[in-house]
């Protein structure tokens, strides 16, 4: 039986104006930033509000949510192929 009924979701999320993002993620939704590199980051959501918060990253200005994952390290390796093809212009 697993630990917890409620289920972890990572969010990786790029974005331009990461400090106020997050300020506003927490603020709204209680999420809070798990890892970050450069314009990259990582939050923690529930399965309950894991809709309504990438309809708010989504609709933030100068952001988008890449990929929802129940563990952070499938976010992370995403994160490496993303910033790859940032650097290489992809």
């Amino acid at each position: 039986m697993k630990g917890s009924v409620i289920r972890k979701r990572y969010i990786l999320v790029w974005s331009s104006k990461q400090e106020e993002l997050s300020r506003d993620l927490f603020r709204t939704f209680r999420c809070k930033v798990k890892f970050h590199h450069g314009d990259f980051a990582i939050y923690l959501a529930t399965q309950f509000n894991k809709d309504r918060v990438i309809q708010f990253i989504n609709s933030y200005d100068g952001s988008r949510s890449i990929i929802t994952s129940g563990t952070i390290r499938k976010c992370k390796k995403k994160m490496q192929n993303e910033s790859l093809k940032e650097k290489l212009g992809v």
